[in-house]
């Protein structure tokens, strides 16, 4: 999700002082698609949003992907990486929306690069410290799901995106001589190839997976398996540690990530009306 000022041509409101709003988790949490429902919900309430995700700069998303998409990298040099990706993005888009009093919804905020880079065997005093030129948010909200529940959530987005590779197929799979073509294969990690579902054909209805608010995968995204989907569990279960340690810290509110993205969207909703009267009061 890049960042986004949700406006609509009806007078807008701004709250009495500006907001910034954090949602943290671990993957496939359900961050994103909440996100986007709340900011929904804002600007149809007629207030000035904007919106912005980790890895979404200008300056440095290319290089993040190819880093992501390549060789692996050291630590260092990706916890370097997402850091500018942040810097850039504060000065560029969250500064600049609290200077004009707007509600700010940040998908991912400084506490994933404190539980990836720790999980990657950083300093976490370090890292923290690389991180001091932050602006502190006024709420953070960790939708908290196991790590088994992140790989039972990634295994079943493979599934539905190879089911629906195989359906698409017979159409897009053949080329003018009515052979199959090699070309849009995706990335398997862990054991050979599997067919690619092209980024048009994306199905906007497999946002969820039994109403948790799941994305679709990625079209940059690997199939993983074997050794590669125990790699994926074990750093998601180091993540996953990390966020719990933070909890009492950062005093996170915890929403339970289990629950229907209606369920988790009220419970962010009563949470953010709560603060907003606060901050009028």
């Amino acid at each position: 999700m890049a960042e986004n000022q949700a406006q609509t041509g009806a007078s807008m409101l701004r709250p009495e002082r500006p907001l910034l709003i954090a949602l943290e988790g671990i993957d496939l949490s359900g961050r994103t698609t909440q996100v986007e429902l709340l900011r929904d919900w804002l600007t149809a309430g007629r207030y000035h949003v904007t919106t912005t995700a980790w890895r979404t700069s200008p300056l440095i998303s290319d290089v993040l992907t190819r880093a992501r998409l390549g060789p692996p990298l050291r630590p260092l040099t990706y916890s370097l990486l997402y850091c500018a990706d942040h810097m850039d993005r504060t000065q560029q888009v969250i500064k600049p929306a609290q200077q004009r009093g707007e509600i700010v919804l940040a998908d991912r905020y400084i506490y994933t690069a404190f539980a990836r880079d720790t999980a990657r065997g950083l300093d976490p005093a370090w890292v923290r410290d690389l991180y001091r030129f932050s602006m502190k948010p006024d709420a953070v909200f960790y939708l908290h799901i196991s790590p088994e529940e992140a790989v039972k959530r990634r295994l079943a987005m493979q599934r539905q995106h190879m089911e629906k590779a195989e359906k698409s197929g017979g159409k897009s799979g053949k080329g003018k001589d009515g052979k199959r073509s090699d070309k849009g294969k995706r990335r398997m990690v862990g054991a050979g190839l599997a067919p690619a579902l092209a980024p048009s054909r994306l199905n906007p209805a497999l946002a969820s997976y039994k109403g948790s608010g799941i994305p679709a995968l990625s079209p940059t995204a690997p199939i993983l398996t074997g050794e590669a989907l125990e790699s994926y569990r074990n750093f998601e279960s180091r993540m996953y540690i990390e966020y719990q340690n933070m909890q009492k810290e950062f005093e996170f509110s915890v929403i339970e990530g289990n629950q229907s993205i209606e369920q988790v969207q009220a419970t962010l909703r009563r949470a953010i009306t709560r603060l907003m009267l606060h901050n009028n009061g």
